[in-house]
């Protein structure tokens, strides 16, 4: 019974931010959604925007059981991305060098 209560509560809620805003489809939702996320007593730090990731962390981190394995992921997350960058850079080189030699091609 709470739950659907606490549910309908949160509809109504919605059904009333969308009415004070303009609809769906307004721009000022955005930039209210923006500010809430920023400054709401709900969300963290005050004028920090959290993320997924800094809930994930700040969740898993605190928990001694899972804290190795989280900061494994982390790690694991930044190397991929270093890699996949030096790869994605290492095709722009090719490229430049590729269409390069095409206009030395072209002018010969």
């Amino acid at each position: 019974m709470r739950e659907e209560q606490e549910e309908l509560t949160m509809s109504k809620r919605i059904e009333a931010f969308y009415r004070q805003s303009g609809g769906p489809g307004s721009p000022t939702i955005r930039r209210l959604l923006d500010k809430h996320l920023l400054y709401g007593k709900d969300h963290g730090l005050p004028g920090k925007k959290e993320e997924f990731e800094d809930v994930i962390r700040d969740v898993f981190l605190q928990d001694h059981s899972t804290r190795p394995l989280v900061i494994g992921l982390f790690k694991l997350k930044e190397t991929l991305k270093q890699e996949w960058d030096a790869y994605l850079d290492a095709l722009r080189g090719r490229d430049i060098r590729e269409e390069e030699a095409d206009m030395a091609g072209k002018r010969a």
